[in-house]
């Protein structure tokens, strides 16, 4: 990606437009070859190991070609023709299975990935073999790494219950992301992008190829800003990636570091169906300083050794921090929840007021993903694990209030204030065997440990048996097993793949998950949601905390099977597979939003999720390709009773669970014409979402359509320029502008989030 040769002067100028163009301000409101059949990643084959490749871009966090045919990839190829004005979780919606959105409606700002309609708390993320998912909310939080797509090689994505890398417990799949290392030549590249809704990017990369010692290094500088489709949903990002790597004869090593600033403003909360009918760009959240600022650095270092021709060791140790804060505007707020009470002269206790708050929250993740890979001849033996420690401190603080002077804040009101501690560890085992005539068996077996503390502080009005401490420990074992045959010989002048395998999985609960269902852990007076309460002595008579054990929300347990084939010829690809995932304690939407604007969620007793997942890919002549991806899915209670908060009690078996749509799919056109033009015409369907688990026909997001186009001129093979890699581009999106929403929920009427209407990106791009 990063390899043409960097000229001094084009750098200076370069670098010095890059400085002028990163200014701090909230916009105005705040050529490539059609790839061949070869790299479809529906169907592959092949003798591939688990390191086939320099560096560690190729983990055993992956599969190789001849192993699963549930897993796809998005290739360098496709991420060179990316829409860089959506983040990540928008471009892997062209595999099979998966969903994404975003809060203000267009690309960037929070973003949401789900796979088989399971949100992103269930799909594990592995950055170069390292999980990104938070420890203690389980998110992703695609928005506080600005541009990431940008430093990306590819990605694979596994569907289903995958494998234990990482200390994994990935329930919908995996999204493995594998980033650009530095390159062997020195080089630059530079990106700049405008748009709808006050888009702009800018982006500068620069290699500076192997250079004494052994050592290549790189460097990213991005910076992007977008008002959003929606009412004060714009958002600002700024990131830094660097990364070096060293390779000898037997050892590889590479260090890296991702950080950068976001700053977006709320569109968290979806929007009554009554208000969208007149208003499809409503913003609930009307406060003009509604804003998150969150800054989250990762730091990683990865060594690989050959110990021989036979024996792999990789080591991986990560870092991550992070601090930020979110500020909201909040009315007739009681004075004591926010220990305003206490203040001379303030209001009473029982007295409601309006004031300003900022939550603040402070994360340190640190870790270690070791493995050790045993080639065996016909077989190959994996063994890994993970540990990590977890801390957290989240804290509330009052900037305004009503009826007291300016300066009564000068130094904030602290009013709550807890933390979390994490521990945690797994093992595993992972042999896989030829069994010969194209048969390969691989069982994998996974024991995990974790253990969550909770502990409020004394602070403002939390004292005594409002404080309230717990510690939960949970021990997952995690058996998994498949069946692989590449049919041998030719198969209707093809080759003829299938496959099995079926495992099991558990998650723990969130830390939101293990409190009361509408409020949380900075709510005076919320008690956490567990069946044994201890009152803890301070030794003067008094109580200093309440000690809370057997949680009442219980860990989700799944087990998953998968069966499917697939044929690959010289010009068509195509695999069909079927999945039936059983789930005892699924943690499901109920409904709602908590106020923070997290979905209200608990357990379902029994569930059932079944799908089938389709896609094919055709080669049309030389210059043409079109590719089909198409998933059905049936999500449904097999054993639900539910309470709602009125006290009512509803029985939901057999009725579909909220949030799963019914069903995805998209067609692809990709189109050379000529060397220099390519173009992109592309048609998604998404199914209709129930927004509760009532099945009323009336709680839903309708199903949807939309229509896209891209263009691509490659300037030097059209006889521009002589010299360098410069491509424009032009996305054009909706061009049907069709009226749709992405995601939602019911409280007392259909509340939604509506996405954008047609919209375009255009850009160019140039290598040096």
């Amino acid at each position: 990606m990063r390899r043409n040769r960097l000229f001094p002067h084009h750098f200076l100028i370069i670098a010095g437009w890059f400085a002028a163009g990163a200014a701090p301000g909230f916009a105005a409101a705040l050529a490539h070859p059609a790839p061949a059949i070869p790299d479809t990643g529906a169907i592959r084959h092949g003798k591939v190991p688990v390191y086939s490749a320099p560096g560690v871009e190729v983990t055993a966090s992956r599969y190789g070609q001849d192993d699963r045919l549930n897993v796809s990839n998005v290739t360098a190829g496709e991420l060179a023709r990316r829409e860089p004005d959506q983040d990540l979780p928008l471009l892997v919606q062209s595999q099979p299975g998966v969903f994404s959105y975003s809060d203000a409606g267009g690309g960037l700002g929070y973003t949401y990935l789900k796979v088989r309609g399971f949100d992103q708390r269930r799909v594990g993320v592995l950055l170069d073999g390292i999980p990104l998912n938070d420890p203690e909310d389980h998110q992703v939080w695609w928005v506080d790494m600005p541009d990431l797509a940008s430093d990306v090689q590819d990605i694979q994505l596994q569907r289903g219950v995958t494998g234990s890398v990482g200390g994994m417990t990935a329930i919908g799949g995996t999204v493995d992301i594998v980033t650009t290392p530095p390159g062997e030549r020195p080089g630059t590249r530079v990106a700049l992008d405008t748009g709808s809704y006050a888009y702009r990017r800018q982006m500068l990369a620069w290699d500076s190829g192997r250079g004494a010692g052994g050592w290549a290094t790189a460097i990213r500088l991005s910076r992007q800003e977008t008002a959003g489709y929606r009412d004060r949903s714009g958002h600002e990002g700024w990131a830094v990636a660097w990364s070096a790597r060293r390779t000898t004869a037997r050892t590889i090593d590479q260090v890296g570091v991702q950080t950068g600033r976001e700053l977006s403003h709320h569109a968290w909360d979806a929007v009554p169906e009554s208000i969208l009918a007149v208003d499809r760009t409503a913003n609930m959240e009307t406060y003009h300083n509604a804003v998150d600022d969150f800054r989250q650095p990762h730091y990683q270092w990865h060594h690989t050794w050959f110990v021989n021709d036979r024996l792999t060791l990789v080591s991986r140790l990560y870092h991550v921090r992070g601090d930020g804060f979110y500020e909201n505007y909040k009315a007739g707020q009681s004075a004591e929840n926010y220990a305003l009470d206490l203040l001379p002269g303030g209001p009473a206790t029982g007295d409601n007021v309006d004031l300003i708050r900022r939550k603040w929250v402070s994360k340190r993740h640190t870790g270690w993903v070791p493995s050790l890979v045993w080639e065996q001849g016909r077989g190959r033996l994996l063994l890994g694990g993970d540990a990590y420690t977890f801390h957290s401190d989240h804290w509330g603080e009052v900037l305004w209030a009503d009826g007291f002077t300016p300066d009564a804040f000068t130094t904030p009101l602290r009013y709550h204030e807890y933390t979390g501690d994490k521990r945690a560890w797994s093992l595993y085992a992972d042999e896989r065997w030829g069994l010969g005539g194209g048969l390969q068996a691989t069982a994998n077996l996974q024991y995990q440990r974790k253990r969550y503390t909770f502990a409020q502080d004394a602070v403002g009005n939390f004292a005594g048996d409002r404080l309230n401490r717990y510690t939960v420990t949970d021990g997952f074992f995690n058996p998994k097993g498949a069946l692989d045959w590449a049919v041998p010989g030719a198969v209707a002048g093809g080759r003829l793949l299938l496959y099995a395998n079926a495992g099991i999985n558990h998650r723990e609960p969130t830390d939101s998950e293990l409190f009361d269902t509408w409020t949380g852990g900075d709510d005076l007076g919320a008690q956490p949601l567990f069946g044994s309460r201890r009152e803890v002595s301070d030794g003067h008579g008094g109580v200093a905390y309440v000690e809370w054990s057997d949680p009442l929300v219980k860990p989700e347990r799944v087990v998953d099977r998968e069966f499917g084939l697939g044929w690959r010829g010289r010009s068509l690809a195509w695999s069909l597979g079927g999945y039936w995932m059983d789930f005892t304690n699924e943690i499901v939407p109920y409904g709602g939003v908590s106020d923070d604007g997290s979905g209200i969620r608990g357990n379902a007793g029994r569930t059932r999720h079944r799908g089938l997942e389709f896609s094919a890919r055709a080669q049309l002549g030389a210059s043409h390709v079109v590719s089909v991806t198409a998933s059905r899915s049936w999500d449904e209670a097999v054993e639900f009773i539910f309470h709602d908060w009125d006290g009512a009690v509803y029985d939901n078996a057999g009725k579909p669970l909220a949030l799963f749509p019914e069903y995805l799919a998209m067609a692809v056109w990709d189109g050379q014409w000529g060397e220099a033009v390519r173009s992109r015409l592309r048609v998604r369907c998404t199914g209709r979402q129930w927004l509760d688990n009532s099945g009323l026909g009336d709680r839903t997001i309708d199903s949807w359509t939309t229509l896209d186009a891209s263009l691509w001129l490659d300037l030097r093979k059209a006889g521009f320029i002589h010299e360098g890699d410069v491509s424009v581009f032009a996305h054009l999106r909706n061009l049907a502008d069709a009226r749709y929403e992405t995601w939602g929920y019911w409280y007392g009427e259909n509340w939604k989030t509506p996405a954008a209407g047609r919209n375009v990106a255009v850009g160019i791009d140039c290598g040096f």
